[in-house]
């Protein structure tokens, strides 16, 4: 069999038509070139599945640290971990108002480090509540979120709706990704193990970008239902597997919205280290009492 000719313009065509690789580069660069909050990012970052032990893949990863202290090695860390889809099919989001808008988090809290519990008056807290999570994090003040989707997709002269392929591709290696880095992050930091007993966390945003049409078909608690383009939606989404049991908020942003997430994130991480500074005597008073050794129960 004859091979078709080697011709780089063809080929490259080729490449940017029929492959994401190019997207997911492009997407790479730009957060890289954040040059006022500089991040390492990674391409094809691995990790293991919980479930089946074999190692998965996501798009890329992306983390900045922030110190919190200038003497000592004390950081908050912003860990991006992303998927890529240059969709040519419009993906479409049904979004409803969120019911706990500006009162908590109606996900689970997308953090990681010591502690993540404070002893306030000698009861214990969880760290998002103490530091007010949902007066900064757009995951607490979203007034809508979805957890519905699909894609629209021609079948012969006509379109119909799938859901599988965004699910499987995207959100899963997402959710069981975000599930396995806190773990790690968490079980690296325990007060036990370890003889620095600094304060350190990790705030995650799980992130689908898309280059194609991204759609919200939103219906209000009056009237008839509106659908729109959108630029930025917050999908939540429970999942639940022999190993993995989360609840957590996915960003799905179309890729002329990046700059302005990775912005909006900034501000938020930023928040967070302040917070931890103001709070830094009961963080470390908190870590004491953690490595404290636990007394028998007769």
């Amino acid at each position: 069999m004859k091979k078709p000719k080697f011709n780089l313009k063809e080929i490259k065509q080729i490449v940017e038509n029929n492959s994401g690789y190019p997207f997911e580069l492009e997407i790479v660069r730009r957060i890289e070139m954040q040059r006022d909050y500089p991040y390492f990012v990674e391409p094809n970052y691995s990790f293991e599945d919980h479930d089946t032990g074999k190692a998965r893949e996501l798009d890329f990863h992306a983390i900045q640290a922030i110190p919190i202290s200038t003497r000592k090695a004390e950081y908050v860390f912003m860990v991006i971990l992303g998927c890529c889809k240059d969709n040519k099919n419009p993906y479409i989001f049904f979004t409803r108002e969120a019911p706990l808008s500006g009162i908590t988090l109606d996900s689970d809290a997308p953090i990681a480090g010591c502690p993540l519990e404070l002893y306030v008056d000698e009861d214990t807290e969880a760290i998002e509540w103490h530091l007010g999570f949902h007066e900064f994090m757009h995951i607490g003040k979203a007034d809508v979120v979805s957890s519905q989707f699909c894609e629209l997709a021609p079948k012969g002269s006509a379109w119909h709706v799938q859901s599988e392929t965004i699910f499987n591709d995207a959100f899963i290696p997402l959710l069981k990704a975000l599930s396995r880095e806190i773990e790690h992050f968490n079980q690296d930091l325990n007060p036990k193990n370890s003889t620095e007993n600094l304060p350190s966390y990790q705030i995650h945003y799980p992130l689908l970008v898309l280059k194609g049409p991204v759609l919200e078909y939103h219906l209000p608690p009056k009237g008839p239902a509106q659908l729109r383009s959108a630029k930025h939606i917050l999908v939540i989404r429970h999942y639940e597997s022999k190993t993995v049991k989360c609840r957590y908020a996915i960003d799905v942003i179309h890729e002329s919205y990046l700059e302005q997430y990775l912005d909006l994130i900034q501000i938020e991480v930023n928040a967070f280290a302040n917070r931890v500074k103001r709070h830094k005597k009961e963080i470390m008073y908190s870590i004491e009492k953690l490595s404290e050794p636990q007394k028998d129960v007769k």
